[in-house]
């Protein structure tokens, strides 16, 4: 995966507005900044982040644009259900870590007028395909922005899990889960887990164990050609598989999960420097401490 900078930028003819129905001040602004673009000739579509249904409407234009208004959630949900066209997205910031977008609410007028104007670069970032095997047989799908977990449920004891790497075992963790993530996903919960940050269009993918009791493999950044499986050797625990911490996979003691970098990508529409991300991190991180 790469960044791009494209000499000039594509047009603009028709914007999907993703707000957070939870915040109405999301709301408000998502009519407000389609009426703009409405009176510049610009076809739009509103909708809930939260009703997959209204993302399929807003993006099936298709859309030369998506904006988000929300947090970081809200990115997240946009994203995925946006495949496989992948817009690039403006995401205007109404949660409060916003690590992921770039534009204040106060800010969305001078935004607009840039985008409208092509004065922005288009930052791609690899997505995780994620597979649920039974027995050989393909179970269940999805697309992960940040990662995929497979833990432990309710119950207080640690899970035993086998990961593999290019179909060789790799290790045997004894943990509260293992977290297979995106670059992306790095400042998220491999973040929390200890793990390292990764630049965001890095190709790569990290490999990080929750928790994990006496091992010496703590965390593994690999090529983004690997193929990583995971399977739970305690069969008598409840287990769980949840994407980007919003959807649940199912899961038996007789999976097998599969997670590969995909073959879409996330794009962002960027205002700021190339090198905003390093300019940035440190003040985006205290923001977890407020």
């Amino acid at each position: 995966m790469r960044t791009t900078h494209p000499p000039t930028a594509p047009r603009i003819e028709v914007v999907g507005l993703l707000y957070n129905p939870y915040r109405p001040a999301a709301r408000a602004l998502a009519e407000a900044v389609q009426a703009r673009l409405q009176a510049r000739g610009i076809h739009t579509w509103v909708g809930s982040s939260y009703e997959i249904t209204d993302i399929r409407t807003c993006t099936a234009a298709p859309c030369s644009l998506l904006i988000t208004l929300g947090g970081d959630g809200t990115i997240l949900r946009a994203a995925r259900a946006a495949l496989p066209d992948a817009p690039p997205i403006l995401a205007i910031n109404f949660g409060r870590l916003g690590f992921l977008a770039e534009v204040s609410p106060d800010d969305v007028d001078a935004a607009l007028d840039r985008v409208l104007a092509g004065a922005f670069w288009v930052e791609e970032r690899p997505l995780l395909d994620v597979a649920v095997y039974d027995d050989g047989n393909l179970v269940e799908q999805a697309v992960a922005v940040n990662e995929v977990v497979l833990a432990r449920g309710d119950g207080p004891r640690a899970l035993r899990i086998d990961v593999w790497v290019d179909e060789a075992h790799l290790t045997r963790y004894t943990a509260d889960g293992v977290v297979v993530a995106t670059p992306t996903g790095s400042t998220a919960y491999v973040l929390a887990a200890g793990g390292p940050i990764v630049a965001p269009s890095a190709d790569v993918l990290v490999v990080q164990p929750i928790a994990a009791h006496l091992t010496h493999v703590r965390s593994l950044v690999l090529p983004g050609s690997a193929r990583v499986a995971l399977s739970t050797v305690t069969h008598h625990h409840e287990t769980v598989a949840v994407i980007d911490g919003q959807i649940s996979l199912s899961w038996t003691p007789t999976h097998r999960l599969v997670a590969t970098q995909s073959t879409h990508a996330l794009r962002f529409v960027r205002l700021g420097a190339p090198n905003y991300y390093y300019a940035t991190l440190e003040s985006r991180l205290n923001r977890r401490d407020e």
